[in-house]
């Protein structure tokens, strides 16, 4: 009986060792704050970032009403890194296969659908691009706007940015060491 139970141990411990290779681990992590912020965090990680990129975005609102706007071109850039994910259900998301085109207005990503979204006080026309998020989960900011690259001067809100990192090894194990930021979020894209 000894035995079966110490060959059952060797087994499991076996199986918990080789899990670690079997799934998938996150590639990076999407960091967002004031250009301060997250320049300090890439400055005090950089020894376990393998590469990082960093976009100027702008938001408007707080919490549950918070809006990130994006410059189209960033936006493709970001696209192509597979940042973008679409929300079919609570628990289920797939890689925005490609990126709407903007046509000349705001594009709105979002949970609900809208035909205009409020900044600055005024109403702004977007054509609605569907329910996608940065990352597998809507984390930090409730809508995204890709913005015209011509119309980008014209969005009063407040400058931030968001950094796109890969980390040389699991990314999970590096979330609590970027500090000082507005928030951290696991995403698994292509680098």
């Amino acid at each position: 009986m000894k035995k079966f139970l110490l060959i059952g141990m060797v087994l499991g411990g076996l199986l918990l060792v080789l899990s670690g290779c079997m799934f998938n681990k996150a590639k990076g992590l999407i960091v967002y704050g004031s250009n301060d912020q997250v320049a300090q965090a890439l400055e005090s990680n950089k020894k376990d970032v393998d590469s990082s990129q960093v976009y100027a975005v702008k938001q408007d609102g707080a919490a549950d009403t918070l809006t990130i706007f994006l410059q189209e071109s960033d936006a493709k850039k970001m696209q192509k890194e597979d940042v973008f994910s679409k929300i079919i259900n609570s628990d289920e998301t797939e890689k925005l296969k490609e990126l709407p085109a903007t046509n000349g207005k705001m594009l709105l990503f979002a949970k609900e659908d809208a035909a205009e979204i409020t900044l600055d006080g005024k109403k702004q026309p977007v054509t609605y691009g569907g329910n996608v998020t940065f990352g597998d989960s809507r984390a930090y900011a409730q809508k995204i706007v890709v913005v015209p690259d011509n119309m980008w001067a014209s969005v009063k809100a407040q400058a931030e940015s968001i950094a796109v990192v890969t980390m040389k090894k699991d990314a999970a194990d590096y979330i609590t060491k970027f500090k000082d930021v507005d928030r951290v979020q696991l995403v698994d894209f292509n680098s």
